[in-house]
């Protein structure tokens, strides 16, 4: 990635430009930073929701799975191929 913010030809623009026009420039683009924050930041709350919800469903069906090995007489094993039968030896 390039180390320099503008191009030469925006800095031969900017040497040209009217103060009024820089600050419209200015602005717009503080403007479209912000919109772009906004996105990332419904996107990021979009993906913690759905997070908290893969976890919750996750939590029943390890629920429901201790359920039926209870039911069942069957050794509790977790999602994980973790078996806690083999580790109480």
């Amino acid at each position: 990635m390039s180390d320099k913010i503008l191009t030469p030809d925006q800095i031969q623009m900017a040497q040209e430009a009217e103060p009024a026009q820089i600050l419209a420039a200015i602005h717009k683009r503080i403007v479209d930073t912000e919109k772009l924050m906004m996105g990332y930041r419904n996107h990021a709350k979009n993906l913690q929701v759905e997070l908290e919800m893969i976890k919750e469903r996750i939590e029943k069906l390890e629920k429901r799975n201790e359920d039926e090995d209870e039911l069942l007489g069957a050794p509790y094993s977790s999602v994980y191929g973790e078996d806690e039968a083999k580790q109480k030896v």
